[in-house]
């Protein structure tokens, strides 16, 4: 999958890979879901529209089941067109270690967008590379709260001080 409104950013914009289970909504310990879905998708709203720059690419594994355009329902319609695609899937039966990080590095390759800067938000550490510097990483019983906000926040105040 690619990059749905490549033309409308002219490929300038940063990026956010967007996880869901555990980052829009809580997980609870033996990954049940704890709250009613997209309960935290408020609030990251909130930090997209500060940082107007960003467009949102879906790397969780609701690509699968759904499409773009209809993940995007699930968001704002000030939001909805910056989900601007969704990371496609290396093959399911390899055996890949930082499966996700390789899937958001295929995205980059694919949309000629490699010098661009970006960050993950995810549950799942061992998606990537240990101490991977581009992954805000959520407690999947919390969510997205206020500490990946911050944490968040200051990733996007970085891309807008390389300006």
């Amino acid at each position: 999958m690619t990059s749905l409104h490549a033309s409308r950013t002219g490929g300038s914009s940063d990026l956010l890979f967007l996880d869901v289970d555990g980052v829009l909504h809580p997980l609870n310990i033996d990954y049940t879901f704890s709250s009613r879905f997209f309960s935290h998708l408020p609030l990251l709203e909130e930090l997209l529209r500060e940082f107007r720059s960003v467009d949102v690419v879906i790397s969780s594994d609701w690509r699968l089941a759904d499409s773009v355009e209809q993940l995007q329902q699930y968001f704002s319609d000030d939001i909805r067109h910056r989900i601007i695609g969704a990371t496609p899937q290396i093959d399911p039966d390899a055996v890949v270690h930082h499966r996700r990080q390789l899937e958001i590095q295929a995205w980059l390759e694919g949309n000629g967008r490699i010098g661009s800067e970006w960050v993950a938000l995810d549950d799942w550490a061992s998606h990537f590379e240990a101490g991977f510097r581009r992954l805000v990483l959520t407690d999947p019983k919390r969510a997205f709260d206020q500490d990946s906000f911050q944490e968040l926040r200051s990733h996007f105040l970085r891309f807008a001080a390389g300006r």
